[in-house]
């Protein structure tokens, strides 16, 4: 019921049946540095860059021949610095983790439990995160009973700046490229941080300085529990129930301090300090009940095979929240509501919903050779009207194992040999709370008094729709599998068809309808993606060798299929269009650049800001002919999607030694790399070193201070495939030591090697990262060990 977009499968360790009780401990230690960091100018030539905006944009040079000087000198630190902020603000990291388990069994009962710790500092100074948990699972049987109990729990202790005391909602990366410059220092010999250099009254964000701001404590409790009992009614029959609960508590404590006062070098104060202090707490806290009845009977007659499964699952959850915040301390070292003494404030929300469900499953198989299985889900969510909160979803399918037959007898080289057909339907419920009801708001303002005191009331925040229903997801699978040489080969190859429908949507609509009022959503989006994939794998070995290779490669075509009658969607650089795919790259297609007077002469299209174009200029193609660059110009250039997706493994092991690597990567794919052209507040990467002046015509980047480069366009686009080594491990094993049965020490590295065009920025990230802005991916390296008692 909640796995129409895929799920995974998770199975703890539980203790064994041997009767001995077994100890084991893991750990190892880590160094963490990031993968890819993009090479910004320097103060010299990013000052070289701010003198060509201001020229560009009609002004004069911010920087003269004087100050240019000291900043390639650096005979004036404090007023003509050389900063790399990546430097000041990022780090090596470290972690270390820890598992203990002990796991046994006696001649009724198994148990195991599992204690776990671990403590890592963060690529970025004052952050990290540190972790506590706990597993333990009993099972025990009598006769024809069987019990059990599963218990899981953690708490995370994570640090992080102050987001309200140094704006970092937006990303590190954001706030280095546009908000920090180079020519500033980040403190001054007098000991103040740094906000200005001794040419440019600007001032920058110092990143340095805000990771030292305000408070903050920030902590997550999560608890799983599972108790379970079942009963062999007879041979083949059986019965299982269970009872789950799974709660998650956040608090956080956030103290935003009034802010100090910015100097320059010489002490003299440029910004005053701060009026406002704050402080806020918020809790979240979420608790869902799970309740599941089953019973299956599984039974051989001969060469036939059945196995019968019907079962009912209830499942109850609820979420709230709770923020309060006050302000006026009278000091910046109390971190409780109880200090503050102006402008109390609070808020809160809970939402619940419930789910029923009711499954059955018939599997059939003859001789191991024909196989068929039918499943029928019948699920009902609070989340949908009453007219239509239960839906039925089917299921189908079959196997074939032709290996088995008479007439394959003769290809001995051919080990196994399946073909797989499935159809099959899931219903998605993940679509919020209460879309069917006219929600209320305590928004409204309300005068009711002669003195026109304002009273708070409700209002109708939405507008509702009784006739939504499940979304559906429409899934054929064709697949085939074949194994060689006594399965030292083994292949599979599967082709999909996967089309969800009756997609909720909130449509544009009037605002004369609407008002304050939000659109209701609506049964209208459909969505196919159809792609194949394959895998193959090979092992052997021979005397103490033994040897594993394998690979996969995957495809998938996305498209639209409807969108409640509109044929397409706008957004800033993406478009939803009826038979493109999701978000695909939308803006204007370049054609090269205004490099010659002659081309400035010649050219017959007015620019995107409505201005003649000048030398240094993307050329845009005009698509509708119009001789002007407007939002109609705008084509799909790409979509987010990779063409390939691929995957490779290999490993070796030869007596105790062992070897594996992982590596992944992608192929036909593109993401935007943008960066601002006209304001250089903050800095650029160094690929703006061969940009267009009248002394490089020849540059491959823009002129800057040209807002008509600004535009989203193919210029920005890059190729972005890559190949990654993820995963690469290297360990030795000792058995048979005094009072141990083994030891393994191994050293393993993720995202150790990256192969790519793309410059400057991590290839694997998000298709919505246009300006690059997100914490960089990490590469890590340790040493670890694995002890068995």
């Amino acid at each position: 019921v909640r796995a129409a977009n895929g799920v995974i499968l998770i199975t703890t360790k539980k203790g064994t049946n041997d009767g001995n009780v077994k100890v084991s401990y893991s750990g190892n230690v880590s160094m963490l540095t990031p993968t890819v960091l993009p090479n910004l100018l320097n103060s010299y030539e990013w000052a070289q860059v701010c003198n060509e905006t201001k020229i560009n944009q009609g002004g004069k040079a911010q920087y003269d021949d004087a100050a240019l000087q000291k900043l390639k000198d650096g005979s004036d630190p404090d007023h003509y610095a050389n900063t790399d902020w990546l430097k000041e603000i990022l780090r090596t990291g470290f972690m270390h983790q820890h598992h203990v388990s002990v796991s046994g069994s006696s001649s009724h009962t198994k148990h195991m439990t599992s204690i776990n710790y671990s403590d890592q500092k963060g690529i970025m100074k004052e952050t990290g995160v540190e972790k506590f948990g706990f597993r333990s699972n009993v099972e025990t049987k009598y006769k024809r009973l069987t019990f059990g109990l599963n218990l899981a729990g953690s708490k995370d202790d994570v640090i992080a700046p102050p987001t309200a005391a140094s704006g970092w909602d937006r990303s590190v990366m954001r706030d280095i490229c546009w908000f920090t410059r180079p020519t500033v220092p980040v403190k001054y010999s007098n000991g103040n941080y740094g906000y200005v250099d001794g040419s440019n009254s600007q001032e920058i964000r110092n990143l340095a300085q805000d990771l030292t701001l305000g408070h903050r404590e920030n902590t997550y409790w999560r608890f799983n529990g599972r108790t379970y009992a079942g009963l062999d009614i007879f041979d083949g029959l059986k019965f299982q129930t269970s009872l789950a609960y799974a709660f998650d508590l956040n608090a956080t404590k956030t103290y935003s301090p009034k802010g100090p006062a910015h100097t320059d070098a010489e002490g003299k104060e440029t910004y005053p300090a701060g009026t406002d202090n704050t402080q806020t707490d918020y809790w979240y806290r979420s608790a869902t009940w799970t309740n599941e009845n089953i019973l299956t009977y599984n039974k051989t007659f001969g060469d036939h095979t059945v196995a019968v499964l019907a079962g009912h699952s209830v499942i109850a959850s609820k979420q709230n929240t709770t923020t309060a915040s006050k302000q006026g301390f009278p000091s910046e070292t109390i971190f409780e509501l109880d200090g503050g003494t102006l402008n109390p404030q609070s808020s809160g929300w809970s939402q619940e919903y419930r789910l029923q469900s009711f499954f059955g499953r018939v599997n059939y198989s003859y001789l191991d050779r024909y196989l068929f299985e039918a499943n029928i889900r019948y699920d009902g969510s609070s989340r949908m009207p009453q007219s239509h909160r239960y839906a039925a979803f089917p299921s189908v399918s079959a196997g074939w194992v032709f290996s088995k037959e008479d007439f394959m007898q003769d290809f001995s080289w051919l080990s196994m040999g399946k073909l797989r057909l499935s159809w099959g339907k899931l219903g998605n419920q993940e679509i919020g709370n209460y879309a069917y009801s006219a929600a209320l708001a305590a928004n409204g303002n309300y005068f009711f008094d002669q003195e026109g005191r304002k009273q708070i009331g409700m209002v109708q925040a939405s507008v509702p729709n009784e006739k939504i229903k499940w979304e559906t997801t429409r899934t054929i699978n064709v697949g085939l599998d074949l194994a060689f040489l006594e399965n030292k080969i083994q292949t599979t190859f599967d082709w999909y068809d996967k089309k969800t429908s009756d997609i909720l949507m909130q449509l544009a609509m009037p605002g004369i309808f609407l008002g304050s009022l939000a659109a209701p959503y609506q049964n209208v989006g459909a969505v196919r993606n159809r792609g194949w994939e394959f895998t193959a794998n090979y092992n052997d070995g021979m005397g103490d060798w033994a040897w594993n290779a394998g690979f996969s490669l995957a495809g998938v075509k996305n498209e639209i299929l409807e969108m409640g009658g509109l044929e397409q969607t706008i957004g800033n650089n993406t478009i939803n269009r009826i038979g493109q795919p999701i978000n695909s790259y939308y803006g204007y297609k370049a054609i090269g650049m205004y490099r010659t007077e002659e081309e400035i002469k010649n050219a017959t299209v007015i620019g995107p800001k409505g201005n003649a174009p000048k030398l240094g200029e993307i050329m845009y193609e005009d698509q509708d002919g119009d001789g002007r660059i407007t939002a109609n110009d705008r084509v799909i250039l790409g979509n987010p999607f990779p063409k390939l997706t691929y995957s490779f493994n290999f490993g070796f092991s030869w007596k105790n030694l062992d070897f594996t690597t992982f590596w992944q990567g992608v192929a036909g794919i593109n993401r935007f790399a943008w960066e601002t052209t006209s304001d250089i507040r903050g800095n650029l990467s160094d690929r703006f070193l061969d940009r267009y002046t009248p002394s490089n015509p020849n540059g491959k980047f823009p002129a800057i201070g040209n807002e008509s480069n600004n535009e989203y366009s193919s210029f920005w686009l890059e190729k972005a495939d890559y190949l990654r080594l993820k995963n690469l491990e290297l360990g030795y094993t000792f058995y048979k030591l005094p009072c141990i049965s083994s030891l393994r020490l191994y050293m393993a590295a993720t995202n150790l090697l990256t192969l790519t065009p793309m410059k400057n920025w991590d290839p694997e990230k998000a298709s919505t990262d246009f300006q690059s802005c997100v914490h960089p991916n990490m590469k890590t390296v340790s040493l670890g060990v694995n002890v068995q008692f």
